[in-house]
């Protein structure tokens, strides 16, 4: 798994040295501009960004905008010195989940990277698991699939048999095959990791 980054995105130089001086002990990559962001690392592995909103060239606010596009879900801590409430609230409608004024304070904008840090970590470590179930589902065989659903839908193995047309014994050889695949101990695990691919599948 990548280390935990804050990508950082201004074009006065003054200010990312500052912003580094005071997450040390962080990874920190900083950018002079969006576009310089962009080429550099078009999918930004996990972390969060702090970033400028009034930039040469594509503005802070184009960005998010740019960033939301390619449905990339990193946190934005908006850090600006041209705060104004049209900004603020366009830039939270987009996702940004704080916006600090410059020059912030030193304090709150390191307790609240961490903070945004330590979130996407156990975001990264979910995504990861629910890759691995959906991994383990997509090698199932059409029959196996349609299987899951019947327990899914609480059918018993002598239910599904009939409602199939199969032979018991082959219905109970398909539902050890289906746990052995999905590494799930038991049907009711297997309905429980079912569920959690669908509401990940539903939530993006």
């Amino acid at each position: 798994m990548h280390e935990a980054t804050v990508y950082v995105v201004d074009d006065d130089p003054t200010m990312l040295e500052s912003i580094e001086n005071v997450l040390v002990g962080i990874r920190v990559r900083p950018y002079g501009s969006a576009e310089e962001f962009i080429s550099d690392c078009g999918s930004p592995h996990a972390g969060c960004l702090i970033l400028d909103l009034r930039m040469p060239g594509m503005t802070g606010m184009q960005l998010i905008e740019w960033l939301r596009a390619q449905h990339i879900e990193m946190p934005i801590i908006v850090l600006s010195g041209h705060g104004n409430i049209p900004a603020v609230v366009e830039s939270m409608k987009l996702g940004a989940v704080e916006f600090l004024e410059k020059p912030a304070d030193h304090r709150m904008l390191l307790s609240r990277v961490r903070e945004l840090l330590q979130s996407e970590s156990v975001r990264c470590d979910e995504r990861a698991k629910v890759k691995e179930i959906r991994d383990r589902f997509l090698r199932l065989t059409e029959r196996e699939r349609e299987l899951v659903e019947l327990l899914a839908s609480g059918f018993s193995s002598k239910q599904i048999a009939a409602r199939v047309g199969i032979a018991l014994k082959t219905v109970e050889n398909h539902r050890s095959h289906v746990l052995a695949k999905t590494g799930a101990p038991n049907v009711a695990s297997l309905v429980r990791m079912k569920m959690i691919v669908a509401d990940r599948a539903a939530a993006v």
